[in-house]
């Protein structure tokens, strides 16, 4: 059997990965390696390894940076325990294929490691283009390292095949969150109403904001503090908001969440992490959804729930009919608002794929894994 490595590294990453490590798993030849590391095993993330092994999917290892946002010099040095870390663990499961996903700044150390360690790497989502953070660096620098690329659309496969002048092992497979729709079953509104504690008349608003990594803390924080300005002054509403990621300048506006919880619980609502179903439910529920986390650009045009996504964190992506692309400016937010109450009407679009990624994904590792 081949040795199929998969490695997610926060809670966003393990849902897009999630039906492809089920695959994996129950593939008769395909052996499943997964490795965990980042901010799924930070207590202040909700230690969220957990869902992994509470979905069943049995934990190889777990690589421990000592993940901490505070600074970028922390960061640096977190990246230098991963390295290490990975090393040790590539050494002891020796890996046929390592398989990562995105644009994550751990993705470096790892892909590193493996690439000096001679194992192939699968990259998913690469050949995407977003200006708003150091996101873009990575994904490219892993496409650069990586032997199969498995982009979600076929303008990002014709990136990839510029960067490395080859369409050899490029395969256009969708988006791998969109399978959740198709694999999964979304709660109820009653469900959620009852899991969350909020009214089920009142409009819910989905907030899921992380930082832009090109711009100040202070820049990051206004993100935060416009969103409050307009969810602030609206009344029989109930907002849901799921923790930064532990980029720089997360902890800052996690911080500022937990004190608008504390100032109005009964209206503000925040979680270290919804889990994949229970966010992907709320998204198809709630009224309108504030942000800029690529669920917003990607899984939720599929459901047509309007999206007011802030600043440049997803500047480059396809950006579908839902989605109102804003500033960081207040009234820029505040009149997108009022666009999406003069025309609350979802328009669906599954520019980003079929929900079949898997299954794609998959088969292609097992003809490369077994060509020889």
């Amino acid at each position: 059997m081949r040795k199929v490595c998969i490695i997610t590294a926060a809670r966003s990453e393990y849902g897009l990965l999630r039906w492809i490590i089920d695959g994996v798993l129950k593939n008769p030849n395909l052996e499943l390696q997964l490795v965990i590391t980042g901010a799924h095993l930070m207590a202040e993330h909700g230690y969220t390894y957990k869902c992994i092994e509470e979905d069943g999917y049995p934990i190889s290892a777990k690589v421990d940076m000592e993940l901490s946002s505070d600074s970028r010099e922390a960061i640096v040095a977190s990246m230098g325990r991963c390295s290490m870390g990975f090393a040790k663990v590539f050494t002891k499961l020796q890996p046929d294929l390592v398989v990562v996903l995105g644009d994550r700044y751990e993705l470096l150390p790892i892909c590193s490691a493996a690439l000096v360690m001679r194992i192939p790497i699968a990259h998913i989502s690469g050949g995407d283009v977003t200006i708003g953070a150091i996101d873009n660096e990575v994904r490219n620098a892993v496409t650069m390292m990586a032997s199969l690329h498995f982009p979600g659309v076929e303008e990002s496969a014709q990136n990839i095949i510029r960067m490395c002048n080859s369409s050899g092992n490029v395969w256009t497979v969708g988006e791998p969150g969109l399978d959740n729709f198709r694999r999964g079953t979304l709660m109820t509104r009653l469900e959620l109403a009852e899991n969350i504690g909020i009214p089920i008349k009142n409009k819910w608003i989905l907030v899921t904001l992380h930082p832009e990594t090109n711009e100040s803390l202070e820049y990051n924080l206004q993100m935060a503090k416009n969103i409050i300005s307009l969810t602030d002054c609206k009344e029989d509403v109930s907002i849901v908001i799921s923790k930064a990621n532990a980029d720089f300048g997360g902890n800052q506006i996690n911080e500022y969440w937990a004190k608008v919880e504390k100032q109005n619980p009964r209206k503000y609502h925040l979680y270290p992490s919804l889990g994949q179903m229970r966010y992907l439910s709320f998204m198809n529920e709630c009224y309108a959804v504030l942000g800029n986390s690529s669920s917003g650009i990607i899984e939720a045009p599929c459901l047509g729930t309007p999206v007011i996504n802030i600043g440049n964190r997803q500047t480059g992506r396809y950006i579908c009919k839902n989605v109102h692309q804003v500033n960081n400016d207040l009234s820029e937010i505040l009149t997108a608002w009022e666009n999406i109450e003069t025309n609350p009407v979802r328009i669906k679009d599954h520019y980003y794929g079929d929900g079949f990624t898997a299954e794609k994904i998959i088969k292609h590792i097992e003809e490369y894994l077994y060509a020889e």
